[in-house]
């Protein structure tokens, strides 16, 4: 890449997410020129009409003009894009998951690895200023407690929402607890409105001793995005889709005569600060930097292909359950 001149972004599927990918390249200050790709033309057209950008009638032609992509399709599409973006010299921002599976997710790890190209994956909660707050407070919970829980839209229903939704929760939990590993896992759901899994819970047990309660829906009333940290002398829950926080943790030297008077004396809240940027741009920024040398991917190709593992692990468990294994 020339580091004298800026950069040359492209992205590959023009619906709701490609969309602000663009809207986001286009407003960097490190990007020069931004390139959109879609199967649907006239949306490609609608969209580079809007923030500036030049339209390519394919992603061969795409990736010739680019130093990094976007990947914006459904999941299906990312292993062979992806692949063709690294045997061009292009960065790859990969929404999640990562694959369609994962061994497609190894082989892009791989490809990845072999070109010494970055490959980074739109985890984006890892953006949202509620985690990042939460990962710089909480140290060895013992308990993590999540809920996810959304809308029934068309949209994602051809996977489940283990892969669909749960993954967030899954990459944010393994991001916290780092190499420790799972033990145990138990899953339950059931397909309600489709013919995959819309509604899950799964509990994993990890070697450290932390137990961690997922629940993900596609099929309720209210969206909720909400993680609560349980370890010792502190709790902490984090809404992530109103992105505040809210910890308390264990007074010390209170007098007894306090105590006596107030039993909750011993609880003091914990001043959190939380920052308000945009996840997404968040997250572009920090890959655009990365693919400039400046750090390693805060959500790197291998733990995608973990927390991608860890949801296929979730799957393998409803299937046994459904045929009595």
């Amino acid at each position: 890449m020339d580091e004298s001149r800026g950069l040359k972004a492209g992205v590959i599927g023009t619906g709701s997410l490609g969309n602000h990918h663009a809207r986001i390249y286009t407003s960097s200050k490190d990007v020069d020129e931004v390139f959109l790709q879609d199967s649907d033309g006239a949306k490609a057209e609608e969209m580079a009409e809007r923030w500036g950008s030049q339209v390519c009638g394919s992603s061969s032609e795409l990736l010739g003009k680019c130093d990094v992509v976007s990947i914006c399709t459904p999941a299906t599409a990312h292993h062979s894009l992806a692949l063709e973006a690294f045997g061009e010299g292009v960065h790859v921002l990969v929404e999640k998951p990562l694959a369609a599976s994962s061994a497609e997710g190894r082989e892009m790890v791989d490809a990845a690895k072999k070109a010494g190209l970055v490959l980074q994956v739109g985890h984006i909660e890892r953006f949202n200023g509620a985690f990042e707050a939460v990962a710089g407070l909480v140290r060895n919970p013992m308990f993590i407690e999540c809920h996810r829980l959304g809308t029934f839209t068309p949209r994602g229903t051809d996977v489940s929402v283990v892969v669909d939704l749960m993954i967030h929760d899954i990459d944010l939990v393994l991001s916290l607890l780092k190499d420790d590993r799972i033990v145990e896992l138990r899953a339950s759901g059931a397909g309600v409105l489709t013919g995959s899994p819309d509604i899950v819970n799964a509990r994993l047990e990890f070697e450290g001793g932390c137990v961690a309660n997922l629940t993900a829906s596609r099929v309720s009333r209210e969206p909720l995005r909400k993680m609560r940290f349980f370890e010792e002398n502190l709790y902490v829950s984090a809404d992530l889709r109103a992105r505040s926080v809210e910890a308390f943790g264990k007074a010390v030297d209170v007098p007894v005569e306090e105590l006596a008077s107030d039993p909750m004396a011993f609880i003091r809240p914990v001043d959190v600060p939380v920052d308000d940027g945009e996840p997404l741009m968040k997250e572009i920024y920090s890959f655009l930097e990365a693919t400039q040398g400046k750090h390693e991917p805060v959500v790197t190709a291998n733990q995608a292909l973990c927390a991608l593992e860890t949801a296929e692990m979730i799957l393998e468990q409803l299937r046994k359950d459904r045929r009595g294994e």
